[in-house]
């Protein structure tokens, strides 16, 4: 009997070896991912994958605890990407150097029992908030030598084993002052080389908070660090020996030099509008938002001159406050005041520039407000127009069209005027010189010379030019006297009036001469002028018929001599005496 119950013993021992060494055998084969290797290390399941190619997390056995992938081109991690392969059992990361620039707010979640991650030296600008959430029970944070500018509000959920963050190297230039109050175990906090210029002494009010490393940043020793600056020194949190950078004149000074009440910050101010509208017997106020420490003494001027010493009837009170704007956190709390300004009887006297000075020890600094008043308008009632208006209209458009038609006939008669030649009388010698000369149309009968429009007058002096007259000029008159003697009067044909247009010719020659002969009043002859165009088509200088000294009739032709036959017709006329010289 005791044989049987030690073989049965032995079965179960070798069953259980046998399914061990499987198990064990299963985690430890990495062989199909060839940049990881699997071992035991310091008494974890360790799955180092370091220094590969590897864009996401490898599929490994559920088993492993530890998993190294530095040095890896990661570059993001989707939502839980560890835990969709199984890796429910991580208590240790390594991200570091895996090139990440974003991580879902989700990818470590599940992994409730991860003790410890490191994401340093990665390309992260910005942290999700909750990133951790679910991740009770960590207790290192290693987020070293990342672009992170801020830490926002509830940076971090609650993380009651956290212990220790390291955030060294980064490019924080703000810390919300509520930033890390979730962390209530938080014993080392690593801030060296960031870019801070002061801290809140709120913000690291942690019960369990033991180490603070801040070498490395550009501090400002003002009133905003001032808070700070005496609690850290007093609380021997730190070793390092902190110096000043700004302003200029603390610069390289170290903190426990320099005493906090040099440590102040010039006056801010913010008016609430620049512009009040008031109505005149209703009451307003306005005022402005007041920050500095120290604490800056507070005046009112209106138009220049001290409120106090004004008669405008007002009210001044100041209350502390806070100024909504983006730069809240870079104000000490309790260091704001609103200063306000109440006018009970707004009269027309108080238009004008409200300024609001700000002194103390660090400088000063002001705001104006204007205060307006609106215009008052007079309304001007319209009245249609009477009937004087009416008529006084009426009268100066008729006295403006009466001296319009004056002008224009006083116009009128000028140019009338002008165009009417004046009278002339002739020496002796000039009327012994005058040609005149009928001009008949071509193939035109008497009747039809009848109009004046067919005839022309050419006058022509040695002394004297006249220029040739158009159509339906006025009538000309020339009086020709000649030497002393007694006449016969002209034929009749030459006395008709009606071929000869608008010249009228007389003749008067009284005295005494040679019987039976008219005098030469053209002393041998003259010269007709030609006129450029022909008539007809032929060549004629169109001057017409002629009576010379001899009592010819004859067409003149340009170079024809008086004996040549013409082939124009002549103008049928009678023959007059040949003692007669036509003019």
């Amino acid at each position: 009997m005791s044989m049987r119950v030690s073989w049965a013993r032995w079965c179960w021992i070798v069953i259980f070896t046998t399914c061990t060494a499987r198990t064990a055998s299963d985690w430890l084969d990495c062989a199909h991912i060839s940049t990881c290797r699997c071992k035991w290390s310091s008494g974890k399941k360790t799955a180092t994958c370091a220094s590969g190619d590897l864009r996401r997390p490898p599929t490994l056995s559920s088993d492993i605890q530890v998993l190294d992938l530095h040095d890896n081109p990661l570059r993001n991690l989707p939502q839980e990407v560890f835990s969709n392969i199984g890796l429910l059992n991580l208590q240790r990361l390594n991200l570091r150097a895996t090139k990440l620039r974003s991580i879902h707010p989700d990818a470590f979640l599940e992994l409730r029992i991860l003790i410890e991650v490191d994401l340093a030296d990665n390309d992260l600008a910005i942290l999700p908030r909750d990133i951790f959430r679910g991740n009770e029970r960590l207790r290192l944070v290693v987020l070293s030598n990342n672009p992170l500018t801020i830490l926002l509000a509830d940076q971090f959920p609650p993380l009651p084993h956290l212990r220790m963050l390291l955030l060294d190297g980064c490019r924080l230039r703000t810390i919300h002052t509520n930033a890390l109050r979730n962390l209530k175990s938080l014993e080392t906090i690593d801030l060296r080389r960031n870019q801070l210029t002061y801290l809140r002494l709120i913000t690291f009010s942690l019960p369990a908070l033991k180490t603070m490393s801040l070498s490395g940043n550009p501090w400002r020793c003002d009133c905003r660090l001032r808070e700070f600056k005496d609690w850290f020194l007093e609380s021997k949190l730190g070793t390092e020996e902190l110096v000043c950078v700004e302003p200029s004149t603390q610069s390289g000074n170290k903190w426990r030099h320099v005493p906090s009440e040099v440590m102040t910050c010039p006056p801010e101010i913010k008016s609430s509008t620049l512009v009040v509208r008031a109505e005149v017997g209703v009451a307003t106020s306005f005022g402005c938002w007041v920050h500095g420490i120290p604490k800056p003494k507070i005046t009112w001027l209106f138009d220049g001159v001290d409120l106090h010493n004004s008669s405008v009837d007002c009210d001044m009170e100041e209350t502390d406050s806070i100024v909504e704007d983006d730069n809240i956190e870079e104000r000490v709390p309790g260091s704001v005041r609103w200063v306000n300004i109440t006018l009970f009887n707004v009269t027309s006297s108080a238009a004008g520039e409200w300024t609001c000075v700000a002194k103390s020890v660090a400088g000063e600094a002001r705001a104006v407000i204007s205060l307006v008043l609106p215009r008052s308008q007079t309304a001007t009632a319209r009245t249609a127009p009477g009937i004087p208006q009416l008529l006084g209209v009426v009268f100066g458009a008729l006295g403006v069209l009466a001296a319009l038609g004056f002008v224009a006939a006083v116009g009128c008669w000028h140019f009338r005027k002008r165009s009417v030649p004046p009278s002339r009388s002739f020496m002796d010698q000039e009327k012994r010189l005058i040609d005149a000369s009928v001009v008949v149309s071509c193939d035109r009968s008497i009747a039809d010379m009848a109009s004046p429009c067919n005839f022309e007058l050419t006058e022509r002096s040695l002394s004297i030019d006249e220029q040739p007259r158009g159509c339906a000029f006025d009538p000309v008159h020339i009086t020709i006297e000649g030497t002393p003697g007694a006449f016969p009067p002209p034929p009749a044909e030459f006395a008709v009036p009606v071929p000869y247009g608008n010249i009228f010719i007389s003749v008067q020659v009284s005295g005494r001469g040679e019987p039976g002969k008219y005098p030469d009043l053209l002393s041998g002859g003259a010269t007709l002028p030609r006129r450029t165009r022909t008539c007809c088509g032929a060549p004629y200088d169109n001057m017409g018929p002629r009576v010379t000294a001899t009592g010819s009739s004859t067409w003149s032709l340009p170079g024809a001599s008086a004996d040549e036959p013409s082939e124009t017709p002549v103008l049928t006329l009678p023959p007059p005496p040949p003692e007669f010289v036509s003019l």
